[in-house]
């Protein structure tokens, strides 16, 4: 249960069963297919074009959705539920549908764009008929010039004025008062809209004042009158609408198809999938080859249900030393969650152990002592629970959410450990509410209380982390068939770890002067052997004994890397510390119904910040600590991971028929 063995296999069978193999290796998912070499006799199918299709037609199908699901007000579905579940008969029948619900799919988009431009023609007839609606008492086309002997103005000036009041601004003299009329629009604090009419003798001089007042002629140039203009757009804007309309009747209508759509999308995903298989693939005339590496618990089942459907000739090899081989990892329930932890620092290289099961107890471990929280972990445990139970999350984010249940028991063993539960809220609210202290005490110590105790317990369990990373070394080391590097690389150190430990229980815990000796010189013994043996690969007895000289510098390493496990006192100190703080704010206002309901809102807003804050950090740090100070001891890594063709589908996935 760790890194699971590859083997190679290559499958020749007939080329008119290559859809139905390559679709049954895709459900299956367990066989990563490989590039072919050139071999003689065979060619290479391009399906390049093809794939380039059906990206297009797959992000029509997706934006189709979109459009469909934003219309209707759909949700999409959880990521957090599983997919729905197709029978292979059930995917065929939906398969004969694909290409009609492609035309919807078109269809929508082009609904939307009509819809879209209708509005913007909506839009500018509303913005013109805005415009033209302070001329709508203008009972003459803007283009009127006047009659044989008069002159007429048309526009507006950029201040509020009546009548009288733009008959003093104009100030043409009391005698030229009958010679030119004035009619005022409309009018408002920014502007006047007028029409005036004046006799031919008046006109320049009429425009010239008008000019100094800021008037200014309307661009409008068709001949009909604004009232008769306006009625032409609100008739026009009422067509579009209705048009409109029409188009979003018909699109709403598409919502009863979404899962139509949503298969589509998975449907040309999978026909993606495939066509970058069908780029590998070595064929001929009559047959084809696929050739890529299985997992050895896949092999006997792949191979029977082949033979079983189709005429194939299969062969089955162990992989070499010098091929690139994908890792795939196997763990049990309790390590599986963590996988991805160590997939993201680098997954096993050649001569590697999978460091998954022995990282994840101390992972867990570390992560509820730096929580610390009984009240927080209590809480992961029933969330991760609902998820697990109601939702039925998949693959990867199924893990995470085990990842954080296993997490928060660890949380809810150290809040028992250390008496914290939600704080020292049981404290408070006996005090307040109920003039009696009592609480919850702690079934090993309040770190709060006795913090020296906590960073000599953090530094044990680094010391005992960094130990069992060498373990693991020296495990690979031997495996590999190194032994005298096991011995001396890691061996020597164990006999130094063993004196100095000796050495520091007889003098600060029982005061043995005799285990103090003994300490000491199985610690030296230890630092001897490490000189005498770590320069061994070089080629002088200079080099030998520098090298051997310079290993013991590492001590100085492993105290650093100790030290680092301080983070463990100082997250769940920090954790505690500000629960307290938190409690003690909300019991300012004391008992009675004003301190319940302050008490209450404190609560829920300082624990939920203290929660997510000091989760996020052990998470990281807790990451830290497996990255930096336990994989350095023994993880090489960069094993290729394993990608078998498989269905990558969001809304649908297969029910294999028994």
């Amino acid at each position: 249960m760790a890194i699971l063995e590859m083997k190679r296999i290559d499958i020749v069978a007939l080329l008119k069963d290559g859809k139905k193999i390559i679709e049954l290796l895709q459900r299956r998912g367990v066989l990563e297919i490989s590039k072919q070499e050139e071999k003689d006799g065979f060619t290479f199918i391009d399906t390049s074009p093809a794939i380039g299709q059906f990206e297009k037609q797959k992000q029509v199908a997706d934006k189709a959705l979109s459009i469909v699901m934003s219309l209707c007000n759909l949700k999409p579905p959880l990521s957090l539920y599983s997919r729905k579940e197709l029978s292979v008969d059930e995917f065929k029948q939906r398969a004969d549908k694909v290409d009609e619900t492609l035309k919807w799919a078109y269809e929508i988009i082009l609904l939307e764009k009509q819809v879209d431009t209708l509005q913007n023609e909506y839009n500018q007839l509303c913005v013109k008929k805005d415009l033209l609606s302070v001329w709508k008492g203008l009972d003459v086309p803007f283009l009127y010039k006047g009659t044989k002997t008069t002159k007429a103005f048309i526009g507006s000036l950029p201040e509020f004025y009546t009548e009288e009041s733009l008959r003093y601004a104009i100030n043409l003299g009391d005698e030229n008062l009958d010679l030119f009329d004035i009619k005022i629009i409309s009018q408002s604090k920014e502007q006047t809209c007028v029409f005036i009419l004046c006799h031919n003798s008046l006109a320049d001089t009429l425009y010239a004042r008008l000019r100094n007042l800021g008037f200014s002629i309307p661009e409008h140039t068709f001949s009909e009158k604004p009232e008769d203009r306006i009625k032409d757009y609100e008739d026009q804007m009422q067509k579009i609408l209705d048009e409109k309309n029409k188009a979003w009747e018909k699109l709403l209508s598409y919502g009863e198809i979404v899962d139509d759509l949503r298969f589509l999308s998975d449907y040309l995903s999978m026909k993606i999938e495939k066509y970058n298989a069908l780029n590998n693939l070595a064929i001929t005339k009559n047959t084809l080859m696929i050739s890529g590496y299985i997992t050895v618990d896949k092999v006997g089942p792949l191979v029977g249900e082949l033979i079983k459907k189709f005429t194939v000739a299969i062969d089955v090899n162990n992989v070499s030393d010098e091929e690139d081989a994908p890792v795939a990892l196997k763990n049990n329930l309790f390590a599986a969650p963590v996988e991805d932890i160590t997939e993201s620092y680098s997954l096993p290289g050649k001569g590697d152990v999978d460091p998954t099961p022995v990282m994840s107890f101390f992972y867990y471990l570390f992560f509820g002592m730096m929580l610390s929280d009984a009240g927080y972990g209590l809480l992961m445990v029933i969330a991760c629970s609902i998820v697990l139970k109601f939702f039925r999350p998949e693959e990867s984010l199924k893990r995470n959410i085990q990842k954080f249940l296993f997490c928060g028991l660890s949380t809810v063993f150290w809040g028992v450990m250390y008496g914290s539960w939600f704080g020292n809220i049981v404290n408070v609210v006996s005090k307040n509410f109920f003039e009696y202290e009592v609480g919850i005490s702690p079934l090993w110590f309040d770190p709060v209380s006795k913090p020296l105790d906590l960073i000599i317990v953090s530094l044990i369990l680094g010391f005992i982390h960094i130990v069992v990373g060498l373990g693991v070394k020296f495990y690979a080391l031997w495996k590999n068939g190194d032994k005298l590097g096991a011995l001396f690389d890691i061996g020597l150190w164990y006999v130094v770890f063993l004196g100095i430990i000796l050495l520091l229980v007889g003098k600060l815990v029982l005061s043995i002067d005799a285990l103090q000796s003994a300490g000491l010189i199985i610690a030296l013994l230890g630092a001897l052997g490490l000189v005498l043996t770590q320069g061994r690969s070089s080629p002088t007895i200079f080099g030998k004994i520098l090298g051997g000289l310079g290993s013991l510098y590492s001590i100085t390493g492993y105290f650093s890397d100790v030290l680092s496990y301080c983070r463990l006192m100082a997250l769940g100190l920090v954790t505690g510390i500000i629960g307290n703080v938190i409690n003690t704010i909300g019991s300012i206002a004391g008992g009675g119904v004003t301190g319940g309901i302050t008490l209450a809102l404190v609560f829920l807003f300082g624990h939920a910040i203290n929660f997510s804050i000091n989760a996020l950090g052990a998470y990281v740090h807790c990451n830290r600590l497996q990255y930096v100070e336990f994989f350095s001891k023994f993880y090489d890594g960069g094993g290729r991971p394993f990608k078998p063709l498989k269905i990558n589908t969001k809304f649908y996935k297969f029910k294999e028929e028994k």
